[in-house]
């Protein structure tokens, strides 16, 4: 999939034209050179607050959920309620999710526990 560079700037998206879950134009973020990684385009719909990544190495497209409370709020940089966590995965017998601060483009993997063993 080509995806068309946008500015810095909170150009219109190019080839995600709507957002996922709105329907209205969605913005570049973290678009600074040193905030993510090049195949990571992520995209924030401002009139329902949708927040997205796109993996360019793959074409997925990540919806991720903002935090409440404490959670939201960035141990790195601490600007309040900037968090986001993609969906949880599982490795090594752990429950594990993906958070990205969206002022200063950090992440981290956070440990929500171990799996349930079925025996």
């Amino acid at each position: 999939m080509e995806i068309p560079e946008t500015g810095t700037d909170g150009e219109p998206a190019g080839d995600l034209s709507g957002c996922p879950a709105c329907g209205n134009p969605p913005e570049r973020i973290l678009d600074g050179p040193n905030l993510r990684p090049p195949h990571q385009l992520w995209w924030e719909c401002r009139a329902c607050r949708w927040v997205g990544v796109l993996f360019t190495h793959s074409g997925h497209l990540a919806t991720m959920r903002r935090l409440q409370g404490d959670e939201a709020d960035c141990v790195f940089c601490g600007w309040e309620e900037e968090n986001v966590v993609g969906e949880p995965f599982e490795r090594n017998g752990e429950r594990l999710d993906w958070l990205v601060c969206l002022a200063c483009g950090r992440s981290n993997t956070r440990r929500l526990g171990r799996m349930v063993d079925p025996e």
